[in-house]
């Protein structure tokens, strides 16, 4: 998970803020008035919100009544008069509540007497009145075959025709030579939009959105209508970026914002039947995204709150002006979301499943949080309590959507998430899959350790997930490292999503069956990094707390596995003593008992830096490391055909 934390100013729920909005802030009393919690308890139990929790130690923790208070404040006793829980049921199964008027997704109303037959959403007006969600899916999920797969970070994996970063062309080029090598499925990072400001943001984690493509990803040649024009200047330079490691995306974003212009500009007046479908598929969703990139790009600000304040509201006249004063901006923003769709799509079909990454959140600032404004609690950021990897627990300075009005909207929000996310791909990984669950709420004014766990309608969640899933036909991977709620992994294993596994945290011999195991993730140490020692100095140099102790015993076991001396000077580790054991890891990931494994391109090209370390912003160059080599090579290098040797005598 990534720990990008932005600054800025937030925005209070309603959208309606100056520069500078009050908010309740976090002031720890001394000593807590006993009547007071109790009092605090009794309402927020019910709601879903406890004054303890166990941590990842099995130690029970005390919320602070601080944080209550302000949890408390973030409520209200019940959804509105005449709305009731959303109502999930199995398709042609007998349910005691489904009586009533029935309104399905498609088609006029009926009589329910207990029983939906088609999948869906409907909508149930019980006999009493009461209007219902029903979300009638299937009880589980479609679950993979035994196989493998790589674990991509796409802004790292460049080709030689990359312009300084990885796109979606080059997603296709792995998929492809993935598939040649006998691989089922590639696992790529998100790949949610950003802000089309000067200086676009690192995380793929801290996004703008997640209903629409980050266009840093497209590859300007490939769009269609490129072939008229001459791209052939920023096309050298944008080869150029290649040549550094650290990835600049102001350098590219400045290129490939140039090269879209230029197509735009040739294909703007031309019918195009497939965009005009595409924007009436997207519809207003779409035209609200176009307008916010257009009023950040004006601005060269991404955080709506910093905006004037008549832009607050997106459903306000003002932006609907500026939209119409602005219109070919806008339409420009849009074209460019068609063009990553496209892109997108055509390498989501290159014979592996492509694994979507869902991030869990989004920036403050975000043009999903301007959209979802009244939905959104600001006075809180998401996080994870302090546990053994992350001493310090772990803030993400993102907002968390209220578990009430995701209710009162019918889910729409997360609906629509995560039926993009599968638009294309037949399979997603859900990062912190416990945010269905729960999810750990930072009042921003605290300490992590301060924070408290909201609970969310998470049968309502699953139900969705499922409906979803079978729509496109995809299998899910629940990324559940960390602290999670009593009995989540027998949920998840019982409706067939797989638990997602990493060897830094848990003995590859322990891995369930039902998971997608992996050497790592994308905040944890490589295989070079441990075995050289590269990466606990790197730790050290820039401050990071963490159990050296256990990270030298990691380091001693990996090279004993590799049958390299455990007392080897770091100095003395050579190239072959890292290919060694990256192979060793890799065998015995391939023989593990999960359904799927992944092998890390970052590992295939014994790179010895972890893409992110959580806690940090500009202590280590999160985000921004490209992989050494073109993806063709190093797919195609000694190191990663041995891997690939030993995935396919196992899978």
């Amino acid at each position: 998970m990534s720990t990008h934390r932005k600054p800025g100013t937030p925005a209070s729920p309603d959208g309606a803020r100056g520069q500078q909005p009050d908010h309740p802030r976090f002031i720890r009393p001394a000593p807590d008035d006993p009547v007071q919690r109790a009092a605090l308890l009794r309402r927020l139990v019910p709601l879903g919100v406890n004054g303890t929790y166990i941590d990842a130690t099995g130690r029970e923790v005390r919320v602070p009544t601080a944080t209550l208070e302000l949890v408390s404040a973030a409520f209200e006793d019940s959804l509105p008069r005449g709305i009731g829980p959303a109502l999930v049921c199995t398709p042609g199964r007998y349910h005691p509540e489904l009586f009533g008027t029935l309104v399905p997704e498609d088609g006029g109303p009926v009589q329910a007497h207990g029983v939906v037959n088609t999948p869906g959403y409907h909508v149930l007006y019980t006999v009493r009145g009461v209007r219902r969600l029903v979300i009638a899916t299937p009880e589980h999920l479609r679950e993979p075959q035994r196989s493998w797969g790589w674990q991509v970070q796409l802004y790292a994996a460049r080709s030689r025709d990359s312009w300084g970063i990885g796109d979606f062309r080059d997603l296709g080029q792995i998929c492809r030579i993935a598939a040649q090598q006998g691989a089922q499925c590639v696992q790529v990072s998100p790949v949610h939009a950003i802000a089309p400001v000067s200086h676009p943001k690192d995380s793929p984690y801290s996004p703008a959105s997640r209903h629409f493509l980050n266009l840093l990803h497209i590859a300007p040649g490939f769009a269609p209508g490129a072939e008229r024009v001459n791209l052939s200047d920023l096309s050298a330079r944008g080869r150029a970026l290649n040549d550094e490691r650290l990835i600049d995306r102001t350098a590219v974003w400045a290129l490939k914002r140039e090269a879209l212009e230029r197509i735009w500009q040739a294909v703007r007046d031309e019918p195009n039947i497939e965009f005009r479908e595409f924007r009436r598929h997207r519809g207003r969703a779409l035209t609200r995204f176009a307008t916010w990139s257009a009023i950040a790009e004006d601005l060269d600000s991404p955080d709506w709150p910093d905006w004037p304040t008549e832009l607050h509201n997106p459903e306000g006249v003002d932006v609907a002006r500026y939209a119409h004063e602005h219109a070919d901006r806008v339409n420009f923003f849009s074209w460019c979301q068609w063009v990553a769709d496209w892109q997108y799509g055509r390498a989501c079909t290159e014979g592996v499943d492509v694994i979507a990454d869902l991030a869990v959140g989004f920036d403050r600032g975000s043009e999903d949080a301007w959209a979802f404004h009244g939905q959104l609690c600001f006075d809180f950021e998401i996080g994870a309590p302090p546990d053994e990897h992350n001493q310090d627990g772990q803030r993400w300075g993102l907002p968390p959507f209220s578990p009430q009005m995701e209710e009162r909207t019918d889910f729409a929000a997360f609906r629509d998430m995560v039926a993009r996310g599968l638009a294309h791909t037949h399979a997603l990984r859900i990062d912190h899959v416990m945010q269905l669950w729960r999810l750990f709420w930072i009042p921003r004014d605290a300490d992590p350790a301060d924070g408290a766990y909201v609970h969310y309608p998470v049968h309502a969640l699953l139900a969705i997930l499922r409906l979803e899933a079978m729509r496109t036909n995809a299998w899910i991977v629940g990324e559940d490292m960390g602290t999670v709620a009593p009995g989540m992994r027998e949920t998840m294993h019982g409706i067939g999503m797989l638990s997602n596994c990493s060897a830094v945290r848990t003995p590859i011999a322990d891995f369930p069956e039902l998971a997608l195991g992996t050497s790592s993730t994308h905040d944890q140490v490589t295989i070079a990094g441990l075995l050289t020692g590269a990466d606990a100095a790197e730790l050290r140099r820039i401050g990071k707390r963490s159990d050296w102790a256990q990270i030298e015993r990691s380091r001693r076991k990996l090279a004993e596995m590799a049958h390299i001396d455990p007392a080897k000077p770091a100095h003395r580790i050579s190239n072959a003593d890292i290919h060694a054991a990256v192979v060793a890891r890799y065998r015995l990931l391939a023989q593990s008992p999960s359904r799927v494994v992944l092998a890390s391109l970052d590992d295939a090209a014994a790179v010895r830096e972890r893409p992110n370390v959580p806690g940090t912003i500009d202590e280590y160059p999160n985000w921004r490391l490209a992989l050494p080599e073109p993806i063709d090579t190093l797919l195609d290098a000694p190191l990663a055909r041995d891997v690939v040797a030993v995935m396919r005598e196992t899978r």
